[in-house]
């Protein structure tokens, strides 16, 4: 999976329509705020901000980037998971970055979320989301080198 945000603009049209009209809450991923998040199904996605770490160029002072986008029929317990069990890319941005992880979440009708979190994925290609493919092959007679 390529990582970093994508440049087909088809693909951010089709973003744009369906982010419409929906309203994103944060909370920072730590489970003490568990109660912040409601237990709705929806997406969400985990981002860091590297404003803490106390970078003096302008360019690096709100330097912000979404590291994970996944879906779940309760953004509550996933919540938790993220932050008390995180799996390898989440776990790897915990450590990495501490407490500067946010959880951006929104409720979305089950008829829209997987198209939601499939286009949120293209366009902004998180580094923590890990996707495994099958690589097709075949393994022929051998031959003599």
């Amino acid at each position: 999976m390529q990582h970093g945000w994508t440049l087909e603009k088809t693909k951010w049209d089709r973003l744009l329509s369906l982010v419409t009209g929906t309203r994103w809450s944060k909370t920072q991923l730590v489970s003490l705020e568990r109660d912040s998040v409601p237990e709705n199904r929806g997406v969400y996605a985990i981002c860091v901000t590297l404003k803490t770490l106390n970078f003096i160029q302008d360019p690096f002072k709100t330097l912000y980037e979404i590291i994970y986008i996944g879906k779940s029929t309760c953004l509550r317990r996933r919540f938790l998971e993220h932050s008390d069990r995180a799996k390898r890319g989440v776990k790897m941005a915990k450590e990495c970055f501490g407490n500067n992880l946010e959880y951006w979440f929104t409720i979305v009708d089950a008829n829209r979320i997987d198209e939601l979190e499939t286009r949120l994925i293209e366009c902004f290609r998180p580094p923590a989301n890990l996707i495994y493919r099958h690589i097709p092959a075949r393994i022929g007679n051998s031959r003599p080198a």
